[in-house]
């Protein structure tokens, strides 16, 4: 890729260390340790809180960057949380990037970086309540579907917990999120809620994070019905994942004339579609679904992401909506394939965010842009998904990986996969 990412490559290390940082100043006191603040709101999730924090510093430490005290702050926290329950949260409910899901997610990966034994413990004690709760509404009617805050992401969870309380009340989520498809004339989809007016098959919030969670509960439960109803979906993206300019599964159905046909993050595109057929490869690997994988990396060269095609075409750095999303699926690919052309690609889309980052007293971070705004340019935020953490997380990792070719292996995934 050239000279200039080779220089950037010898600053990753310094941006993901200097990243935490300026997390750390803008943390607050709270009960048990340290806090992040969304809209002037103690926020502990996974999306833009606490959880978030923890797992990008759980990240960071993996790929052997320090973070300071931050992780200490973000544990001490969750720790918190994990013995006091609801009453001592903000969090509303149990999903897996809004609420208590997320926190045990975190808390894992913080343990499988570190070795940390307390950390999975309160991720035990985290996953139990959430499984207590989810048998006690077994009967209630099913609500929202979807990976960011609904059974999908709540399942994900669940199935990550060997327990008996756990596995049952997975076994609860999945049956649930199985009959909660809808028929199509492509085959079955999966809308974020029952009366929601509008499909959006992507990753976070339809028909892909739905079968994939499915596909994964179905692998650890030994369901072969929820195997079969992950295919089924896949099968409907294959359907429609086309358009004129190539292949994506679209935005939103119906087609709204203010958006675009079809996106490119891990949110609504192909970073996050392709996670479905990845999964489904790993278990049955099958040409399909190693020709959709393929297909989805050339959607994400077709687009010359990141560049700025257009006002709003490409404004977002993160992990949800933006680069580092697309950054860290080609880590995956990489470590997955050995491919050096996959790392030579991450490398490319962190110059564009090297050359974007904000410089601080306290340290560095990165704003995303809204080009209708007056100033476009929106206040950085601290958390994951839209955030310092997750971009610091993945800068860290492609560091690590560059400084170690030839052994993909070599720098440990202590997230989930799905991120």
């Amino acid at each position: 890729m050239g000279a200039s990412v080779d220089i950037v490559m010898e600053t990753l290390a310094d941006l993901a260390g200097r990243a935490f940082g300026w997390i750390g100043s803008v943390a607050v006191g709270a009960d048990g340790g340290l806090a992040w603040l969304e809209d002037g709101v103690v926020a502990d999730l996974l999306y833009s809180g606490t959880a978030g924090v923890l797992l990008g510093c759980a990240e960071a430490t993996a790929a052997g960057i320090g973070t300071g005290q931050v992780p200490a702050g973000a544990l001490g926290r969750l720790r918190y949380l994990a013995d006091h329950g609801p009453g001592a949260s903000t969090m509303e409910d149990d999903g897996l990037f809004t609420g208590w899901a997320g926190a045990a997610v975190a808390l894992r990966a913080w343990s499988a970086a570190t070795g940390n034994t307390a950390a999975d413990d309160a991720a035990a004690r985290i996953t139990a309540q959430v499984a207590d709760r989810v048998l006690a509404a077994a009967d209630d009617p099913p609500g929202y579907t979807d990976i960011i805050s609904g059974d999908a992401g709540v399942l994900l969870a669940l199935i990550a917990e060997d327990s008996g309380a756990a596995a049952q009340a997975a076994h609860v989520l999945a049956g649930r999120l199985a009959a909660a498809a809808e028929p199509s004339p492509d085959g079955p989809q999966w809308r974020m809620v029952a009366d929601w007016p509008s499909l959006t098959p992507g990753f976070s919030h339809g028909t892909a994070g739905a079968a994939y969670a499915l596909a994964a509960a179905g692998r650890a439960l030994h369901r072969s019905d929820l195997l079969d109803a992950a295919t089924r979906g896949a099968e409907t993206l294959l359907a429609i994942g086309h358009h004129p300019d190539g292949w994506g599964v679209p935005l939103v159905i119906p087609p709204q004339p203010h958006r675009p046909a079809v996106f490119y993050g891990w949110c609504h595109g192909p970073a996050g579609t392709v996670r479905l057929f990845v999964l489904l490869n790993e278990i049955d690997p099958q040409p399909r679904w190693q020709r959709a994988i393929a297909v989805c990396l050339q959607a994400l060269r077709d687009s010359r992401l990141p560049e700025r095609l257009y006002p709003g075409y490409w404004d977002n750095l993160a992990r949800c909506c933006g680069t580092a999303g697309v950054g860290q699926l080609l880590l995956d690919r990489y470590q997955a394939t050995g491919d050096p052309a996959l790392l030579d690609w991450a490398g490319a889309l962190a110059a564009d965010v090297a050359g974007r980052t904000v410089i601080t007293p306290e340290g560095v971070t990165w704003s995303n842009t809204e080009h209708t705004a007056t100033p476009p340019q929106l206040p950085p935020e601290p958390g994951f998904m839209q955030g310092a953490a997750g971009i610091a997380g993945w800068l860290a990792r492609l560091h690590a990986l560059r400084t170690c070719p030839g052994n993909p292996a070599a720098v440990p995934r202590p997230g989930p996969s799905w991120v």
